[in-house]
This record gives C-alpha cells, sequence and structure tokens, in this order.
C-alpha cells in the first residue's frame, strides 16, 4: 500500500511537507525583520542582532531571495517592495533617538525633516519641529527600565498621540 512508487504514498508525503511549510513560513512570517530587509535571511530568528543582520544581508544578496521575495510577496516582503510605514518609522527612531532628541530641543534637524517624511508630513516638518519642542519632555519622558527595550516604541506613540492633538498635523500627517 505504502510502496515508494505508488502515487498516493507520493501524494501523501507532498501533503504533509506541503503542510509543513506552510505553519513554518506562516510563523516564521509574524516576526518582523531587522535592517538586512526582507528575504531569506530575514527568516532566521537567531539573526535578529547586529551580525546576524550582516549574515541576513549577505544571505539576501548572495541567494537572490530578496529580490524573489519582493516580486512573489514571501520571505516577510510585500509584493510592492514597500516596508510597513509603522516599521520603518520604529527603525528610524530606534536608531536615531539620541540625535532626534537633542534636535527636538532646537526644534528643527535633518532627522526632524526624516521623522516628518515617515510620517507622511513632509512639508509640515517646522510644525512637527515646533510640536517636538513644545512637547519634549512628554514624548522624551524617562521609561521604566523593563520597558527601555520598546523605548523607540513608546517614543513614537507619544509623538503620535500629540499629533493627534494638534489639528493643522493631524490633517497632514498620514501616520
Amino acid at each position: 500500500m505504502f510502496r515508494s512508487g505508488n502515487p498516493s504514498f507520493f501524494k501523501l508525503q507532498l501533503t504533509i511537507v506541503s503542510l509543513l511549510l506552510v505553519s513554518v513560513s506562516y510563523s516564521l512570517s509574524a516576526e518582523p525583520y531587522g535592517m538586512a530587509g526582507c528575504g531569506l535571511g530575514s527568516m532566521v530568528p537567531a539573526w535578529k542582532n547586529d551580525i546576524g543582520q550582516v549574515l541576513a544581508a549577505t544571505t539576501n544578496g548572495s541567494l537572490s531571495s530578496q529580490t524573489f521575495g519582493i516580486t512573489s510577496g514571501t520571505s516577510n516582503c510585500t509584493t510592492d517592495g514597500i516596508v510597513r510605514a509603522d516599521r520603518a518609522q520604529e527603525v528610524f527612531v530606534t536608531y536615531n533617538e539620541e540625535p532626534l532628541e537633542l534636535e527636538t530641543v532646537k526644534g528643527t534637524g535633518e532627522r526632524i525633516r526624516a521623522i516628518a517624511s515617515l510620517l507622511g508630513c513632509p512639508t509640515h516638518s517646522d510644525e512637527l519641529g515646533n510640536l517636538m519642542k513644545e512637547k519634549h519632555s512628554f514624548i522624551f519622558d524617562p521609561t521604566k527600565e523593563e520597558e527601555s527595550k520598546v523605548r523607540s516604541k513608546i517614543i513614537l506613540s507619544r509623538l503620535k498621540a500629540k499629533i493627534a492633538e494638534n489639528p493643522k498635523l493631524r490633517q497632514a500627517c498620514v501616520y
């Protein structure tokens, strides 16, 4: 009944392998990827640190998996090749937190213009800078030690809350 030459045995094997691949890819696709971007390298959970991101980028480049993933919408890639806006904002704040905080004290700077662009209101960077300067102590309020790993998310959510309270920025920004 289950000989290797039997077509029903092959169908059973194919079904099991397909279900296994779908369940593994579904569980891995829920995890966000790092600075190396989407692709096969983003599917390895152990590669979330800085060195791992180098390995992920090398894997994506060497195997052309990033190009394939963007084209096909697999390997943590979207079919349009665009990173989700909220993820791009979070990554930006994570890697630019200190300089962004310093610029916020002045109310102007390159990073304020960049975050304005990421929030969908690049022409309103001056207004956003003024808002961030005015609400600096709220936006960059020190967090508890256990929250330090999600500090960028907290900063971003506080900023978006203040944008929502501002009538002009609420309409201009598409966050």
